[in-house]
């Protein structure tokens, strides 16, 4: 494909929507376009959502990692690190704190 044929797939999409909401009257067709519209709000919300847990999530072990070799190269033994580490402040959300409890859990 090149640049010519993308105004021609809209026209194509454009004319195959006017005649597919050529049945539907006017009010019917308005209110059809502000459910679509809600609908892709709520599905690019709850994507954004996502993606920024993950990239907190992502960042926060990032941190700790970084955290973690700063205490080995100090020269910490194992136990003093996982004192440290287990000391923190616990996770905020729901779900970090689930993660937490089942870590703990697995380790016994």
């Amino acid at each position: 494909m090149n640049w010519i044929t993308y105004p021609l797939l809209l026209a194509d999409l454009s004319t195959e929507w006017t005649e597919w909401s050529s049945g539907f009257e006017p009010d019917q067709r308005f209110i059809l376009s502000i459910v679509g519209i809600g609908c892709a709000t709520g599905v690019i919300l709850g994507l954004a959502g996502i993606i920024s847990g993950t990239m907190s999530s992502v960042h926060r072990r990032r941190i700790e990692t970084e955290m973690k070799r700063d205490l080995v190269e100090r020269g910490m033994s194992a136990d003093e690190i996982t004192k440290i580490i287990e000391s923190a402040s616990p996770p905020e959300d729901a779900t970090q704190r689930w993660i937490a409890s089942w870590a703990k859990c697995k380790k016994h």
